[in-house]
C-alpha cells in the first residue's frame, strides 16, 4: 500500500488560518456591521454623492433624433434605466458574479462558506465571494485596498446599500459603473463600442460575452496593433474571453434560466467584436458650437460626462456633402494658408443643417463661422438695397455711377471719403452689357442694374439717401451689429460680422420679410429624462413688408442670371436661385451668400492674418463652391415652393433711364412693380416705340464670356 502523502508545515498553517475565519467570520461581520450601521451613517451620503457625480456621457442627437456624438468625461459612460438593459444582459451579468443576488442582503454567507471550504480545500485563495453590491461599494466609495479593515467596511456599507436602495437600484448602478475595457465605463457603453448597438438590443452571446469581461476586460481583450486598421477582432484574440462566455451561459443553462436551445445557439453565434477605436466623425465643428453654447447661454459647468442629452438640427448627410465639395473643391487647390467657412440652415425655421468653421478640425479648432468677424463687402447690400426700397424707392430708381467725394469736418479736423467701385471704373468708363451680351456704356442706371454689377458708388449714394440710423435699425432686428461710426462705408460693408449672422439676416428674403435667429439646440435634458430647455417657437420677427421681399427676391435671382454671382448659376433643377457676392478691400474677404427654397447658405474664404487674395472675389471660388453644395444637397432636401407673396405687376424697364422701355433702349429688365409705382413715361433717352415682349436670357455659352465681378 503507498504511504499517505503528508501535509507541509505551510499547508498545515494555511488550512488553520481558513478554519479560523470559517469559524470566526460571522461573529466578527455581526459585531463590526453592528459598530458601523450606527456609527458610519454618512457613508450612504457619500456614496449618493459618488453616484450623482459619476462620470456619464453627454449626448448629441441629430435632427432625426439619432445620436451622433457622445462627449465623455474622465470616464466614457452613458447611463441608462435598469428597465432598458435585456433580461439577457441582467441574468449573464447575474449568473457571472452573482447567481443568488436576489436571495441575500447585500452579503451573501453560504458564498462566503463555500469560498472558505473552496480555498481551504485547494489550499489557495481560488475563489472570491463579493456580491455584486460588495463590487459596487467598493469601486464607488472605498479604496482600492485590500486590508481586513476594508472588507468590514465595504460589508456593513452593502448591507445598509440593500435597505436603503432596494435591489433593482443596485444591479442598475452595478450596470452603468463597471468598467469593461479601453475606457468604457458601464454596459451601454461597451455594448455600443464592441457591438455597435444598445443593451436593449444585444443578444444572449453578446450579454454573455460583456458579463465575461467584467472579471478582466483588457487582459481578454488584448490588442497587438490598434493602428493596424482592422474592424473587428479575430478569434484567435477572443479565444480566452469566449471560453469564460461560455462557461457563463452553462451556468445560465444550469440555473434553467436559459433552455438547452438557447444555450446551444448562444454557444454558435458569430460575434463579430469590434476593435475599440477613438471617435471620430463629421460636424467637429458644429459640435464645438453647441457646446459653447451649453456652456454660455444654458450655463452648463459640466458638459463633457455631465450626461446630458442635447436634441440638435445636425443633417450628417448634408454636414458630408459639405466637407466633401469643401475638400473636393476648395482644399486640394487652395493655397496653402487659405481658409474657408460655411453654413447650412433652414430659411424658414432658422434650424442650423451643417457648418464647418475651418478646413481642418485638428490643425486648428478656431471657428470662422462663428467666431471670426470680417468686413462682408458688397454682401451686405441687400439689406441695405431692401431699407431703401421699404421706404420709398423702387428698383427702376436711377443714379448717377460717377465719383463721389463725401467731405465733413470732425473735431475742427477736414474728412474726405471717395468710395471707389471694385473695378475702378465710373459711367461712360465701364463697358456694360444687356442681357443677351450687347454692350453699351452709360453713368446713369437703375437701382436693380446697380445691384446686379454691385455698383460702389451708388449704393454709398443710396446709404446717404436713406439714412444711417435707419439702416442700422434695420440690422439690429436682424441681429447684425454694424457700427455706425463707420459711416457711409457701411454700404460696401466696412463693419465686421461672422459668416453665421450675416448668413442668417438673409432669412428674410425667404421668410415674407421675417427675421428668424439661427437655431442649434431643439431641446436639453438631464440624464434622468428632466426636461432642462426646449427651443421656444417664437413668431419670426418682422422686418420688411412682403412687396419688399418679391422685389428684393427679383434682384437677387438677378444677381445669379446676369450679375455678379453668375459662377452660382445652374438650370437642370429648375430651382428658384437667389444670392449676392461679397469681397472686401483688396480681396482680404470673398463670400457668397444665397439661397433656394429649402436652404440657405453662406461661404467665406480668407486668410486669419487677414492677407490680400488678388486673384479672389466673391463671385468666383465662393460662388462656385455654393452651386456645387447646393446641386448635391437638392436630393436630401425636402420639396419645397417659396412662400406667397403679394402678386406684382411686370413692366419691361429701361435699365438707364428707369423709364418704360422702348425698342431702342440698350438694356432691358422686367421689374416688378406695385400700385401707382409703374412708371406710365416712356424712356426719354432712347425713343421708340414701346417694348411690349419681354427678352429671352442668353445661352449657358454666352453667359461664360461675361465678365467676372463683385
Amino acid at each position: 500500500m503507498p504511504e499517505a502523502t503528508k501535509s507541509s508545515p505551510a499547508h498545515k498553517r494555511y488550512s488553520g488560518f481558513l478554519l479560523l475565519i470559517l469559524l470566526g467570520t460571522p461573529v466578527v461581520m455581526l459585531l463590526a456591521g453592528g459598530i458601523f450601521f450606527f456609527s458610519h451613517r454618512d457613508a450612504l451620503l457619500d456614496f449618493e454623492r459618488k453616484i450623482g457625480s459619476i462620470s456619464n456621457n453627454t449626448l448629441f442627437y441629430d435632427h432625426l433624433g439619432s445620436p451622433f456624438r457622445s462627449l465623455k468625461g474622465l470616464e466614457s459612460r452613458e447611463v441608462i434605466p435598469l428597465a432598458e438593459f435585456s433580461r439577457e444582459l441582467q441574468l449573464s451579468v447575474l449568473a457571472a458574479e452573482d447567481s443568488r443576488f436576489f436571495q441575500h442582503r447585500g452579503i451573501d454567507l453560504l458564498r462566503i462558506f463555500g469560498a472558505i471550504w473552496t480555498n481551504l480545500q485547494s489550499g489557495s485563495f481560488r475563489q472570491g465571494a463579493s456580491t455584486i453590491t460588495q463590487q459596487l461599494v467598493k469601486v464607488t466609495l472605498l479604496d482600492p485596498e485590500k486590508t481586513l479593515s476594508r472588507k468590514f467596511r465595504e460589508m456593513a456599507i452593502s448591507i445598509w446599500l440593500e435597505f436603503y436602495l432596494g435591489k433593482e437600484k443596485i444591479l442598475e448602478h452595478y450596470l452603468n459603473s463597471i468598467y469593461l475595457g479601453y475606457g468604457n465605463y458601464g454596459m451601454e457603453k461597451a455594448a455600443t463600442g464592441y457591438f455597435g448597438t444598445s443593451v436593449s438590443s444585444l443578444s444572449l452571446a453578446q450579454s454573455a460575452f460583456l458579463a465575461a469581461l467584467i472579471k478582466k476586460p483588457e487582459y481578454y481583450l488584448r490588442i497587438p496593433d490598434l493602428k493596424a486598421g482592422r474592424v473587428l477582432f479575430t478569434p484567435e484574440e477572443l479565444k480566452e474571453v469566449l471560453l469564460r462566455q461560455q462557461l457563463i451561459l452553462k451556468r445560465m443553462n444550469e440555473l434553467e434560466w436559459i433552455s438547452h436551445q438557447q444555450f446551444q445557439q448562444a454557444l454558435v453565434e458569430q460575434l463579430g467584436v469590434r476593435v475599440p477605436r477613438t471617435e471620430a466623425g463629421s460636424g467637429n465643428y458644429f459640435v464645438q458650437h453647441v457646446i459653447k453654447l451649453l456652456q454660455t447661454k444654458h450655463r452648463l459647468v459640466q458638459v463633457y460626462g455631465g450626461g446630458w442629452r442635447v436634441w440638435t438640427t445636425f443633417h450628417p448627410e448634408l454636414q458630408k456633402i459639405l466637407e466633401k465639395v469643401i475638400q473636393k473643391h476648395f482644399i486640394q487647390n487652395a493655397p496653402n494658408g487659405r481658409q474657408i467657412a460655411a453654413v447650412a440652415l433652414d430659411p424658414n425655421s432658422g434650424e442650423v443643417l451643417a457648418l464647418s468653421g475651418g478646413r481642418d478640425f485638428e490643425a486648428s479648432s478656431f471657428n470662422r463661422a462663428t467666431q471670426a468677424e470680417r468686413q462682408p463687402g458688397s454682401a451686405v447690400k441687400p439689406l441695405l438695397y431692401a431699407t431703401a426700397l421699404d421706404q420709398s424707392f423702387q428698383p427702376n430708381s436711377t443714379f448717377e455711377d460717377s465719383v463721389l467725394i463725401y467731405n465733413w469736418e470732425d473735431e475742427g479736423e477736414e474728412k474726405i471719403y471717395a468710395p471707389k467701385n471694385y473695378d475702378e471704373l465710373y459711367g461712360e468708363e465701364r463697358l456694360l452689357r444687356n442681357h443677351l451680351g450687347g454692350e453699351y456704356r452709360s453713368d446713369l442706371m437703375t437701382l436693380g442694374k446697380a445691384f446686379e454689377l454691385s455698383i460702389n458708388t451708388i449704393a454709398v449714394q443710396l446709404l446717404d439717401a436713406v439714412g444711417i440710423r435707419n439702416f442700422i435699425e434695420k440690422s439690429e432686428a436682424m441681429d447684425l451689429e454694424l457700427k455706425k461710426e463707420n459711416g457711409l462705408c457701411l454700404a460696401l460693408g466696412c463693419s465686421e460680422t461672422s459668416l453665421l449672422n450675416l448668413t442668417s439676416a438673409y432669412s428674410v428674403f425667404l421668410n415674407q420679410g421675417r427675421y428668424v435667429s439661427p437655431v442649434f439646440i431643439k431641446r436639453i435634458e438631464d440624464s434622468s429624462g428632466n426636461l432642462i430647455f426646449r427651443s421656444p417657437m417664437e413668431e419670426p420677427r418682422e422686418v420688411f413688408s412682403s412687396k419688399t421681399m418679391l422685389q428684393m427676391q427679383d434682384l437677387l435671382g438677378r444677381v445669379i442670371e446676369n450679375g455678379t454671382g453668375r459662377n452660382a448659376l445652374w438650370y437642370e433643377d429648375n430651382q428658384t436661385l437667389l444670392g449676392k457676392t461679397g469681397t472686401s478691400s483688396n480681396s482680404r474677404d470673398a463670400w457668397f451668400v444665397g439661397a433656394i427654397p429649402a436652404l440657405l447658405t453662406g461661404f467665406w474664404i480668407g486668410h486669419d492674418e487677414n492677407l490680400p487674395m488678388p486673384e479672389e472675389q466673391g463671385g468666383r471660388t465662393p460662388a462656385r463652391l455654393w452651386r456645387t453644395f447646393n446641386q448635391e444637397a437638392l436630393s436630401l432636401l425636402p420639396i419645397r415652393e417659396m412662400l406667397p407673396l403679394p402678386e406684382p405687376i411686370h413692366g419691361a424697364t429701361c435699365q438707364v433711364s428707369g423709364l418704360l422701355a422702348t425698342e431702342n433702349c440698350p438694356d432691358v429688365a422686367d421689374y416688378p412693380y406695385f400700385d401707382e409705382h409703374l412708371s406710365t413715361q416712356l424712356c426719354d433717352l432712347h425713343p421708340g416705340e414701346i417694348l411690349l415682349h419681354r427678352f429671352q436670357s442668353p445661352s449657358t455659352q454666352e453667359k461664360s464670356q461675361l465678365e467676372d465681378g463683385d
